[in-house]
């Protein structure tokens, strides 16, 4: 199960206020604490162990929230499909042959995207881990080794939203 959930950063405070209602709605879990690893990546302990695991992963842009939820660990990264970036400089701290791909700021977003959400996935960060990850015709090489991920890209709700996770399957996106 991959589902991502989004909706419109005016409705919610904050994307913990979206986080619960998701759990609260969707997931029928009332009762959780949210860690953090020394990255800060969060992670969701819930009070009934008898519970399935379940992991999340969050984006926000300027307009909205996109929470990914699955059974297995996640990553996901949103951009909005009309920013316009000055990429050349950021580009330059990406592998050579992911360069080849960018010629424009809606391919250097869906690389991003889709590089941040890797990233998200491992509970790294984009200071340390942006060199060392290399996307290229649909693998993630992380120092060199494949990793088994996919990642999967949408254009949904006006982003460029890619999640990153084991399994084969496509997300589920549903709005809140």
């Amino acid at each position: 199960m991959v589902n991502v959930f989004y909706a419109k950063r005016a409705d919610f405070a904050s994307s913990p206020e979206l986080l619960k209602k998701i759990l609260n709605e969707r997931f029928s879990i009332f009762e959780y604490e949210i860690f953090k690893n020394e990255n800060g990546k969060p992670f969701l302990r819930l009070q009934d162990s008898s519970l399935p695991p379940l992991f999340f992963s969050v984006s926000h842009t300027k307009t909205a929230y996109f929470i990914a939820v699955s059974d297995e660990n996640i990553g996901i990264d949103a951009e909005e499909c009309a920013r316009k970036i000055s990429y050349a400089p950021i580009l330059q701290k990406f592998h050579e042959a992911e360069r080849v791909f960018v010629k424009n700021d809606l391919d250097f977003l869906r690389l991003w995207t889709a590089k941040e959400s890797a990233i998200k996935w491992l509970g790294g960060t984009i200071a340390k881990d942006l060199k060392k990850l290399c996307y290229v015709n649909n693998k993630v090489t992380f120092s060199g080794l494949e990793l088994p991920l996919q990642i999967t890209e949408s254009e949904i709700f006006e982003h460029i939203v890619s999640v990153c996770s084991e399994k084969r399957e496509f997300p589920c996106f549903e709005s809140i």
